[in-house]
């Protein structure tokens, strides 16, 4: 049997910041595949490169060197309008601070992405009534975030990573933010989106969280050290 193509494969991917001093290396030589609903939880100390490697896997920066391809397209052949049709409608992300727009709703935030895809207004109505209803925040549709809790705040953050029906689900220290029994409640989401047939890639200091992946990466000092 033939194996599946990779949904996101990198090879010997490094990244580096030109500072005064001289340049950072930030991602040294790493490579990592994901495949097509898989859950990859990627740990290791604060400053290893973890979140440097999520934003190249999200094709929200680039390389320095190495290659990227996504669903078989190499992302440097790509312009900018064609990555950010991919962050869009292919990628969603969830982050540690939620970065939920303040003064929209619940409903607007989720329906915001799917109007920039270009979704028509009754299957945006439809799709976001779903996905409020899939996190459990039906009854909070027209809440500002303010108004919300952090846990129901990344229930939201969520709802809208998924609004486009997104192959790759990145996320970013998601219970960071959150207590021990929110946490492990969004963790338990995330189980559920995965289970749907969403791939995910966590970064996260959470053992509890990661060990429910069905693969962990550990990095250090801009490498992939072990799985």
């Amino acid at each position: 049997m033939t194996p599946a193509a990779p949904l996101i494969e990198g090879r010997d991917l490094t990244r580096q910041f030109p500072m005064a001093a001289g340049a950072v290396t930030a991602l040294n030589h790493a490579s990592i595949r994901i495949d097509p609903a898989e859950y990859v939880a990627i740990t290791g100390p604060s400053g290893c490169g973890k979140s440097t490697l999520l934003h190249l896997l999200g094709c929200v920066d680039q390389p320095s060197s190495g290659s990227l391809t996504f669903e078989g397209r190499d992302v440097a052949r790509l312009n900018e309008t064609e990555r950010s049709r991919i962050r869009l409608t292919r990628i969603g992300f969830v982050f540690q601070r939620f970065f939920l727009l303040p003064m929209l709703t619940a409903w607007e935030n989720v329906e915001l992405p799917q109007a920039e895809a270009g979704v028509s207004r009754s299957e945006r109505r439809t799709r976001t009534r779903e996905l409020l209803e899939y996190v459990g925040l039906a009854d909070r549709i027209d809440h500002r975030p303010s108004q919300l809790s952090g846990g129901e705040m990344q229930r939201v953050a969520i709802a809208r990573a998924l609004a486009n029906r997104p192959a790759l689900l990145l996320a970013d220290e998601p219970t960071g933010e959150l207590d021990e029994v929110t946490g492990d409640q969004i963790a338990d989401l995330f189980d559920r989106v995965h289970a749907d047939g969403t791939a995910i890639v966590v970064v996260t200091h959470n053992a509890t969280v990661a060990a429910r992946a069905g693969r962990r990466l550990a990095m250090n000092s801009g490498r992939i050290v072990a799985e």
